[in-house]
């Protein structure tokens, strides 16, 4: 794969200070930094027991289900919205 990117000035400083501590060739160090990234950010395990911390401090308070909604409340959320109390335009 070919990669063509443009850093600013700090990162690319910083790119460059990982590859003179390696001694290997760009596409080296560009490789192990992506393992690098794989392995602090995997993938979400979707079959998972545990939901994710921030998932489980929702849950905890009470936000997680806190209200009845259509599933595509996202996309017609205004909608859904009792604009009466506002000033002004409604949309």
């Amino acid at each position: 794969m070919y990669i063509e990117a443009k850093l600013d000035e700090i990162h690319g400083q910083r790119l460059m200070d990982i590859q003179r501590r390696l001694q290997k060739p760009l596409p080296e160090v560009l490789a192990a930094l992506i393992d690098l990234g794989q392995e602090l950010f995997p993938e979400p395990d979707e079959d998972a027991e545990e939901p994710s911390p921030l998932y489980a401090a929702l849950e905890d308070i009470g936000f997680v289900g806190c209200i009845e909604a259509e599933v595509s409340l996202a996309k017609n959320y205004k909608t859904q919205l009792d604009f009466s109390g506002k000033h002004g335009e409604q949309p």
